[in-house]
């Protein structure tokens, strides 16, 4: 029994991690860290221009369904880099914010880009980032729409989301100097 009770004063006295142990364990931790947090923020950063491209998309294509169910003509217009305006056929009008919803440094514009536009017959990014006549963007009541592009950047990377006169809306992100 003695021997027992020494046993276990000795496995007392030897249990926990030393500080040694410790520090090596918070230096690894830091290491990790180091390499996934800037990972981690450009991961974010994408996933903010994704969602407001989509999203922006998304608006587009309810748009047409709902212009072709009601027989009607809606415009969006662009007043600024980082708001967008629909005008419903009554002249009521509602406005979103692009990067409202989403968050970080995003607007409309073509500043940065390279290469050639998503579509050959689209035209080439401007500094408004907003390429359809007169900055206005209809979508009638048949599903057409008048032609174009807008561009979505956040000084890094870019967006653009196309419409064809046919209404089609096509999503685009330029990676590797090319639009995808």
């Amino acid at each position: 029994m003695e021997k027992l009770r020494a046993y276990h004063r000795k496995k007392l006295r030897h249990s926990g991690f030393t500080l040694v142990e410790l520090m090596v364990v918070i230096a690894i931790i830091g290491i990790v860290a180091l390499f996934a947090v800037p990972n981690f923020a450009r991961v974010q950063r994408q996933a903010r221009l994704r969602s407001a491209s989509q999203g922006m998309a998304q608006h587009l294509k309810m748009l047409r369904e709902r212009a072709i169910s009601t027989n009607s003509t809606y415009q969006i217009v662009f007043p600024d880099r980082y708001h967008y305006r629909l005008i419903r056929p009554d002249g009521s009008t509602q406005d979103f914010a692009l990067r409202g919803t989403t968050g970080g440094h995003m607007g409309f514009g073509g500043v940065g880009v390279a290469g050639q536009p998503p579509e050959a017959s689209m035209p080439a990014p401007g500094i408004s980032g907003i390429d359809f006549p007169g900055s206005t963007l209809e979508i009638y009541s048949r599903g057409g729409a008048t032609s174009g592009v807008v561009y979505i950047t956040d000084n890094q990377d870019n967006h653009a989301i196309g419409i064809n006169r046919l209404g089609k809306v096509t999503t685009y992100i330029f990676t590797n100097g090319t639009w995808n």
